[in-house]
């Protein structure tokens, strides 16, 4: 009869899975997030280029008034500022997209030592009790032949 495997940090590694499932989840949040804010800044991208459009296109027309060219100036800036928020926002997730990456790195290394860990000790102990039972044997085959020979 063999001696079940019991690895002694199961509990550890445990702890490790959850570590790297949570970095895990947390890193695909924050590559959504990173995606929507670059979706954001493509939009307010559109919206830049659309008013400088709108504002050349009633230049060549003609026929503005100082006030109407004052909005349109106006709409323009605030196209380019958001332009710049967004594009700060997008640089920010990126930011910690990457930490999140390493977080998760780390997190799957250690849960990878211990992985390593589990099976050389699985091998080990497979090795020790294929050992004993070889040596049980050897020793029935023993008694077996010392009763025929006596």
């Amino acid at each position: 009869m063999t001696a079940r495997f019991r690895f002694r940090l199961d509990p550890v590694r445990t702890v490790r899975v959850r570590a790297e499932e949570s970095a895990q989840a947390s890193l695909a949040d924050a590559l959504r997030a990173e995606q929507e804010a670059e979706a954001r800044l493509a939009a307010a991208d559109a919206r830049a280029v659309a008013a400088r459009r709108a504002a050349a296109d009633a230049r060549r027309a003609g026929g503005l008034g100082g006030a109407e060219l004052r909005a349109q100036e106006a709409w323009i800036g605030r196209t380019t500022s958001e332009i710049g928020m967004r594009s700060l926002e997008v640089d920010r997730l990126r930011t910690d997209t990457h930490a999140r990456r390493e977080v998760l790195a780390d997190a799957s290394r250690d849960r990878q030592v211990l992985d390593r860990l589990r099976d050389r000790r699985e091998r080990a102990h497979r090795a020790e009790q294929e050992r004993l039972e070889q040596q049980r044997l050897d020793e029935i085959a023993l008694v077996l032949h010392s009763r025929r020979a006596a």
